[in-house]
């Protein structure tokens, strides 16, 4: 007993206090520690927020830009408009798998890096279609000019052929005109038809109008060395002293394309480079003939080849 209260009295106040304190002091350097770590770590939760918050601003910043890159192409040209419709389900993909990150208010950072990707991604197609559709302009240039350089050849090719024909035509007319025949020795007689006390037939050359009872044309056709070997057909015209014609062949085409009435024709057999004489054909009036000029005109296709006058009292 006398032991423990010497104990008792041997435990000084003052290390009980220091003791007490010492407690105290430590738990205030906990309670200060841990706070202080609870502090820095709201401070880094907030920061990474805002980090968070502008990576997502500057993510949907670029993904707005980038559909506002994607309106203007669609609106650059009809190629890209059709070219973007072709495209148009990977593309909208592309931007629902974005909106979708940027919906999300509690989206991490591993969902914004995705979601940037993609929007690089959708750019780097937008890049393509730009690439495509520039050469697809450039292909487009370089086929326009080269149909304006096959219309140019075409239409010189075009003037050279017209040009051609127009020489073909002038060659042909030149041939044509060369195998035109020619009538020289031209002569117009009236004729008088009478009968003798025999019954047999006697002609005679009159100017008399009352009297004639035909017109007799004789001429000779010249040598001609383009004209081919053929029979020819001479067209012969007899003008009444009224300047009309004596019809009663029919019509014939002149050189021009007009027609022209003709009172008798002649068919000839023609033999090329030579000279055919003593050529002859005979015109009967179908009532009394008047008295005046006769001329008689000889064509040969369309061309006038000679002509001859007679005048009848």
């Amino acid at each position: 007993m006398d032991n423990l209260q010497e104990n008792r009295k041997g435990i000084s106040p003052h290390w009980i206090y220091g003791t007490i304190i010492a407690v105290l002091l430590a738990a205030g350097i906990y309670l200060f520690v841990t706070k202080n770590k609870s502090e820095t770590k709201l401070e880094e939760t907030a920061m990474e927020n805002r980090e968070l918050s502008d990576d997502k601003a500057l993510i949907e910043s670029e993904y707005n830009a980038a559909l506002a890159r994607l309106d203007e192409m669609k609106n650059q040209s009809i190629q890209m408009d059709s070219l973007l419709n072709t495209k148009n389900e990977e593309v909208e993909e592309l931007k629902a798998k974005i909106q979708k990150v940027l919906n999300d208010k509690n989206a991490t950072s591993s969902q914004l890096k995705a979601a940037n990707a993609m929007i690089r991604e959708l750019n780097a197609k937008m890049s393509s279609y730009e690439k495509q559709i520039i050469a697809l302009k450039q292909e487009n240039v370089q086929l326009t000019e080269e149909k304006r350089a096959l219309t140019e050849e075409n239409a010189q090719k075009t003037e050279e052929n017209t040009a051609l024909q127009t020489d073909n035509q002038e060659l042909v007319k030149k041939v044509e005109k060369g195998s035109v025949l020619h009538a020289s020795s031209i002569r117009m007689e009236a004729i008088d038809r009478k009968k003798n006390l025999l019954g047999k037939e006697k002609e005679k050359e009159t100017e008399k109008a009352r009297k004639v009872d035909m017109i007799r044309i004789s001429f000779n056709v010249d040598d001609n060395r383009i004209s081919e070997s053929g029979e020819k057909i001479l067209y012969i015209c007899v003008y009444e002293p009224s300047g009309a014609v004596a019809s009663a062949g029919g019509k014939f085409k002149l050189e021009n394309g007009n027609e022209k009435p003709y009172s008798t024709a002649k068919t000839i057999a023609y033999k090329q480079g030579e000279k055919v004489q003593g050529i002859s054909t005979e015109w009967l009036p179908s009532g009394s003939m008047s008295k005046g000029e006769y001329k008689v005109e000889i064509y040969h296709m369309g061309y006038l080849i000679g002509s001859e006058k007679v005048t009848l009292k």
